[in-house]
């Protein structure tokens, strides 16, 4: 069989770190990439047939990384992130990063051939974390979120 040459998505292709721990049971990661902080506007003269020019902004604002966990028995979805695991609700969860400085991630997407790409995550700040409670009889697992926004990326 000849080799894939398009990214597969799930069995060990991509892993995601935190502070250098590669993420034990995170099942989803939905990355919101950032995007212009203003519309793109066309410059037409009210005298013109076709706009003179467009111009874009020349910034863009903060991304958005959502962490989708299968929920263990020993705590919260954010107890085994380092430097988050005395929190007991999302308040002490957001006071303790507050106090431990810039949180680290890291993106590892590997490929086939033994290659490795990588995407560093900067100025990471938790902003939410799911610690509510759906649970179903014909539900096997109980998955839970945490939302983090970046400030830029590398890689």
């Amino acid at each position: 069989m000849a080799q894939s040459i398009t990214r597969i998505g799930g069995s060990g292709f991509t892993t995601m770190s935190w502070q250098g721990q590669t993420l034990a049971f995170l099942q989803i990661i939905q990355d919101t990439a950032p995007v212009p902080v203003a519309q793109a506007q066309a410059i037409q003269p009210i005298d013109s047939d076709v706009p003179l020019e467009v111009v874009t902004a020349q910034a863009v604002g903060a991304g958005t990384l959502k962490l989708t966990f299968y929920e263990l028995w020993n705590g919260p979805v954010w107890s085994n992130l380092p430097g988050l695991g005395g929190g007991t609700r999302l308040l002490d969860v957001l006071r303790q990063q507050a106090q431990g400085g810039d949180i680290s991630l890291r993106k590892f997407i590997r490929v086939p051939n033994g290659g490795m790409r990588t995407k560093v995550y900067l100025g990471c700040v938790i902003t939410d974390a799911d610690d509510g409670d759906n649970v179903n009889i014909g539900t096997m697992t109980v998955p839970k979120a945490i939302t983090v926004m970046y400030r830029d990326t590398q890689g």
